[in-house]
């Protein structure tokens, strides 16, 4: 019984610990802002700037501060994305900056 009990404990104890290692595994959030140098409305967009070219998934959970109409190749954004098992990091808010607008 004494067994029993010990090795139900240990299984708990190793889903929990298990659990909180695959949680620390998620990709943590990254900002980037740049010049976007080319749209695939609703797909994505490659942000650049110096020294770096970003292609950014674009998907329906992406929050959009300002109008999506509005990005266009050319205009200042700032994108903020995370590293998951797709082609491109996914972007999960993109900011149209304000000197961008007047444009």
């Amino acid at each position: 019984m004494r067994t029993r009990g010990a090795s139900i404990a240990l299984l708990i104890v190793a889903f929990v610990v298990l659990s909180v290692l695959a949680d620390s595994g998620r990709s943590p959030q990254r900002v980037a802002t740049g010049t976007v140098a080319e749209v695939h409305a609703r797909d994505w967009m490659l942000v650049a700037n110096e020294g770096m070219r970003l292609p950014v998934a674009l998907r329906e959970t992406t929050t959009y501060d300002g109008n999506p109409a509005a990005i266009k190749a050319g205009i200042r954004v700032t994108v903020w994305y995370r590293s998951v098992a797709e082609r491109r990091p996914v972007a999960d808010k993109v900011r149209v900056l304000a000197d961008a607008r007047t444009h």
